[in-house]
């Protein structure tokens, strides 16, 4: 009998799979990794921004508040306090509008006026400016007021709606319109006797 004798070193397939599956288990881990280090850095950047944002706005919070408080300890006064300021300051004030709308000349426009403890502030706009002054020598001349003063005089084009644009010869002739504000003060004396004479 012959020996089987096989001299020839034996080939086999080593087998490459759970490597291969180790590897892409590592580079799967190191990916997550690399993940979860980027998530943290980019995390603690905002949280450092957020909290720089935040004491901000505590010391703006912290202002606003002190601003408040000081607001506040303001000494407004009683409720008592202020009837009686109330009751010491009032007057009939029918008689001043009227004693306003009846003095205005006639192309004038009375805007507004509004009341204070001893003086009537009166917005008006005129024509021209001999109107204003006008106006201005009525309410000297009135029985009702002591003083009058102009505050401040200023023109204005009026609103054309949807025409065109004036040409400069057109916007040469046309004449301006002035807002007067004009401060009256109360003749307190004459206004407890109640009607103009």
């Amino acid at each position: 009998m012959v020996p089987d004798i096989n001299l020839l070193p034996q080939l086999e397939k080593r087998k490459a799979s759970p490597k291969l599956l180790y590897g892409l288990m590592l580079v799967m881990v190191g990916i997550i990794i690399a993940y979860f280090l980027f998530l943290f850095f980019t995390s603690k950047n905002d949280v450092a921004r957020l909290t720089a944002e935040e004491q901000a706005l505590t010391a703006q919070l912290k202002q606003l508040q002190e601003e408040l408080d000081a607001r506040k300890s303001v000494d407004q006064g009683s409720l008592e306090e202020s009837v009686t300021f109330i009751q010491n300051v009032s007057y009939p004030v029918t008689p001043l509008i009227d004693e306003t709308r009846i003095l205005l000349p006639a192309q004038s426009y009375l805007r507004s006026y509004a009341f204070g403890a001893n003086t009537v502030n009166i917005e008006v706009d005129f024509e021209t400016m001999t109107d204003i002054s006008a106006y201005v020598e009525r309410l000297l001349l009135s029985n009702f007021f002591s003083d009058a003063q102009i505050n401040t005089v200023s023109n204005f084009e009026i609103e054309l709606g949807e025409q065109k644009e004036l040409t400069p010869e057109q916007r040469f002739k046309e004449v301006p319109r002035y807002s007067v504000s004009i401060t009256a003060t109360i003749d307190f004396m004459y206004l407890a006797g109640g009607r103009r004479s």
